[in-house]
């Protein structure tokens, strides 16, 4: 992920050096990516002292602070409290609910686990894709399917609607039948409320299932680039039904918080 702007000042807000330790209670020897959302930790967990860690952490998402911009390796972390070594400071671009994020749909997330989806149906020639999952009506109109391998690969998919039987409706017809091997990217609609980030933290995994998508955006704008393409907003008028080689996607928004998830600039430390 990255910061694109402050929607307030304009500029994209710089990095600063915050106490960072990817793990809450001991030296922490796992792998942070950078790009990955950092938290502070929850206020009930402060036996090491309070600091920065990564957004993962129980309670994942709450009190989120901003984006790890150097990747934290698996030695050298250290808690407070540590009696032979001082404490890390990272840089971190802070985010408040007024700060504009970037992150890709990635095909894989930073440590190389797949991102994509399977699981959906469809026959040549028809408008109906079953995505094989439950999809709750209307919280993909306005999204996108692409098509990543089978012999759809390369299609890429403007949905009109979702009837709340768990079938997208396309606006363009499938040039080929979709089996459940297939793999897509399924790309959220521009304003969408919640999304799925993946395990890192860097990244949106694919999500046809309602149920998956937990955490809470306030998206902005979806976007699209490939070979020969300059990046771009999707556009059903400009993109759908065409077939588009390598294509890469984008979701722009901001994190508001929530009643669970609190953004640490507006609500403080939970």
């Amino acid at each position: 992920m990255k910061v694109v702007k402050d929607l307030i000042g304009g500029s994209k807000p710089q990095p600063i050096e915050l106490p960072y330790n990817g793990d809450v209670g001991v030296d922490s020897v796992t792998k942070r990516y950078a790009g990955s959302l950092a938290k502070v930790m929850d206020a009930a967990d402060i036996d090491k002292g309070v600091f920065c860690t990564f957004a993962g952490e129980a309670t994942a998402m709450l009190n989120v602070v901003g984006i790890l911009e150097e990747e934290q390796g698996l030695t050298g972390n250290y808690v407070f409290d540590d009696a032979t070594y001082g404490f890390r400071y990272r840089k971190i671009t802070p985010v408040s609910p007024f700060t504009a994020i970037e992150a890709e749909y990635s095909q894989a997330d930073a440590a190389g686990t797949n991102n994509t989806d399977t699981g959906a149906s469809g026959s040549a020639a028809a408008t109906t894709l079953a995505a094989g999952v439950t999809v709750t009506q209307y919280t993909m109109s306005g999204g996108w399917i692409y098509f990543l391998t089978g012999a759809n690969a390369g299609y890429l998919h403007y949905v009109t609607t979702d009837g709340g039987s768990d079938d997208l409706t396309l606006s363009t017809a499938l040039a080929n039948a979709v089996i459940s091997s297939d793999t897509l990217l399924c790309i959220r609609p521009p304003m969408a409320a919640v999304v799925d980030f993946d395990a890192t933290y860097t990244s949106i995994k694919s999500e046809l299932a309602t149920a998956s998508n937990i955490d809470v955006i306030l998206g902005l704008s979806t976007w699209i680039s490939a070979p020969g393409i300059a990046k771009t907003k999707l556009a059903r008028d400009v993109h759908d039904g065409c077939k588009i080689v390598n294509a890469k996607f984008y979701h722009q928004f901001t994190l508001p918080g929530s009643g669970t998830y609190e953004n640490a600039w507006i609500s403080g430390i939970n």
